[in-house]
């Protein structure tokens, strides 16, 4: 097959067994491997499909600026996205991320805007978002995508992310974990597999210093791309049935775990999410299947405390 371009080869990435993580009384621990997507993160399937929705509803013009507020993948998949299809991208970004999230977006033609992070990141990203919009009333040309209130957001993981992890198990799925940035994720995926199995267990991770669906006080943390100190419009509350907390440091060893004993390299996030998923597994118990994913490369760490 030959694609017309790049954007048509997003998704249907491999779903891995863990198998030196687990241990015999727990449930199996099946991983969704975003390091092989396009652009290197789950993020772009919804930087493509944000797109994708407002240009068919014409909000999108040849001469549309697009700008957005993100704490890193997002921002690399609209920069993505951006490259393809011909539209100038400005990405606003907490200067706490990694330097290569920073790198990758403007190695894709795309401008970069840091906002300083003093100690809070849900502050910091409510700077992030204020700057994005203060640029749309002064120049009409801008468009915004709003991740943390699009609905294509969510709509791209019940469509395409759920959608895939259903049909490439294709037997009961016992329980799912996420951790939570703009709520796209377990919101969609999360729908997509209770309408599979009603009884699945749901559980929503937060980093330990951004934990404020526990009513937690905000602060920085290394789990970048989830916990940004806000509570997202398209989160749906209903979906999942517990929250659990997973600290940096569960994330960095979890993480680091997945590249030396299952060869994946992937993110601090991902080490997030198998962190709660092997929580998960033990109390749901031997016989079942827990699912979560992992939702970017390690590669775009090498400056942060995974690679130390």
């Amino acid at each position: 097959m030959i694609y017309n371009n790049v954007l048509e080869a997003v998704g249907n990435t491999p779903m891995i067994r863990l198998n030196r993580m687990t241990d015999e009384d727990s449930a199996e621990i099946l991983v969704k491997f975003e390091a092989l997507n396009v652009g290197g993160s789950v993020k772009t399937r919804t930087a493509w499909n944000m797109i994708l929705d407002a240009e068919k509803q014409g909000k999108i013009q040849k001469d549309t600026i697009i700008v957005e507020p993100t704490s890193g993948n997002q921002g690399i998949g609209l920069a993505l996205v951006g490259a393809v299809r011909g539209y100038h991208t400005v990405i606003i970004m907490p200067d706490s991320v990694s330097e290569e999230r920073r790198k990758l977006v403007q190695n894709y033609g795309a401008e970069v805007k840091l906002v300083h992070d003093e100690g809070d990141i849900g502050e910091c990203i409510q700077r992030c978002i204020r700057t994005a919009l203060e640029m749309k009333e002064a120049d009409s040309r801008v468009y915004v995508p709003q991740q943390f209130e699009n609905m294509a957001n969510y709509e791209a993981h019940l469509n395409m992310t759920g959608r895939e992890i259903v049909e490439q198990v294709g037997g009961r799925i016992d329980g799912f974990c996420s951790g939570i940035g703009t709520g796209g994720t377990i919101s969609g995926v999360g729908e997509a597999l209770r309408k599979a199995n009603p009884e699945i267990t749901i559980w929503a991770i937060e980093p330990e210093h951004a934990a404020i669906l526990s009513g937690g006080e905000v602060g920085s943390h290394l789990q970048m791309g989830i916990g940004d100190g806000v509570i997202p419009e398209i989160l749906n509350q209903d979906i999942y049935d517990e929250v659990v907390i997973v600290t940096d440091e569960e994330a960095l060893q979890t993480a680091r775990d997945l590249a030396r004993l299952e060869g994946l390299m992937c993110g601090i996030s991902s080490g997030t999410n198998v962190a709660a998923a092997k929580s998960l597994a033990k109390k749901l118990g031997k016989g079942k299947t827990v699912v979560t994913i992992l939702p970017d490369t390690a590669e775009r760490y090498f400056s942060t405390p995974l690679f130390e």
